[in-house]
């Protein structure tokens, strides 16, 4: 078998049949489709079931409620595709999404990528190119293409995530997907990116990434990815001051500035107290680089990136706590 392709499910009803449908669509046919339910209560657990008996191709596991990451890396588990897959069960396909990125891997390959119809991926992949060693390292980082760190639209060997032991992280509640797929770069070698937008990203309010957790959760996110971009990073050997900025303005100053903007979310309740003892926890050096590589917008955004570079902390938590009884954030 070709393709194992993983969608994960919790409460997605309204949107799962259009997804698994646009899956049992694809122009290329060798693949099965695991569908992993995790603790639905909406009826999407029904209606596993109910696709199952419709197609061989579907296998169907439920477990208590735990997260999509251990959904995703239950769906691994049992995959038995020589490639894995992942599709979100509120999203869709379009028929030659499967066909495009398999057909242009080769025998050295380690990782596929394709571009996705959302504003903010927009553009990501520029070209239909091939790129290994050094030169993926310098290409990704010359043109973002990290910004695309979720699972979708990509195919992933499932031998190297047996080899290296490559799982979701189900210790953190944001950016398991950067982690994931940060650490897949670090032990691949040759990557092919194509252009063409065959995944179709819902829009759907309530992101995960508009969320925020407590700050030790938001802070070990940010470490871990911090590590994995400088070991990508590391792969090129430059100096020290330009492997901060690369390292800083691709992805690593986005997942940092979560961390201030936890400590006044509506969901946390710190003291302000509490507010400046985690903040006076973060080395000095990392609000620096941060205020290098991090690209505000708007007025607020430059106001607060200012506050956060020259660690004004009284001035930042003033402001923020009223940005976040304002749901401004």
């Amino acid at each position: 078998m070709k393709i194992s392709v993983i969608i994960p499910v919790y409460n997605t009803k309204t949107y799962l049949l259009k997804c698994v449908e646009s899956v049992l669509a694809q122009t290329f046919t060798d693949f099965e489709l695991i569908l992993v339910d995790d603790g639905s209560t909406d009826g999407s657990e029904e209606l596993c079931e109910s696709c199952a008996a419709r197609d061989e191709r579907i296998r169907v596991f439920h477990q208590k409620n735990r997260g999509v990451s251990a959904a995703r890396n239950l769906g691994v588990s049992h995959a038995q595709g020589e490639w894995i897959c992942y599709v979100d069960s509120d999203d869709a396909v379009l028929p030659d999404y499967l066909k495009d990125m398999v057909e242009a891997a080769d025998d050295d390959t380690g990782l596929v990528m394709s571009s996705i119809t959302h504003v903010r991926h927009a553009g990501v992949i520029p070209e239909d190119i091939t790129v290994s060693g050094k030169e993926m390292v310098r290409y990704f980082l010359d043109h973002h293409i990290l910004v695309d760190s979720g699972p979708v639209a990509k195919l992933f060997l499932r031998r190297i995530l047996t080899q290296y032991q490559l799982t979701f992280p189900e210790n953190i509640c944001y950016g398991e997907d950067m982690v994931y797929f940060y650490r897949y770069l670090n032990v691949v070698d040759k990557i092919v990116l194509r252009r063409k937008e065959n995944y179709l990203v819902s829009l759907r309010e309530g992101s995960l990434s508009t969320r925020y957790n407590s700050f030790e959760s938001e802070y070990a996110c940010f470490e871990i990815c911090l590590q994995e971009i400088s070991r990508f990073v590391d792969r090129l050997e430059i100096p020290e001051d330009e492997r901060q900025r690369l390292v800083w303005s691709n992805r690593v100053s986005e997942a940092f500035i979560r961390c201030p903007k936890c400590l006044y979310a509506p969901v946390n309740h710190y003291t302000r107290s509490q507010q400046l003892d985690c903040l006076r926890q973060i080395p000095a050096e990392y609000f620096y680089w941060f205020g290098v590589g991090f690209k505000p917008e708007g007025l607020s955004s430059h106001v607060i990136t200012f506050l956060i570079r020259h660690r004004l902390f009284g001035l930042l938590l003033t402001l923020g706590n009223l940005y976040g009884k304002t749901g401004r954030l």
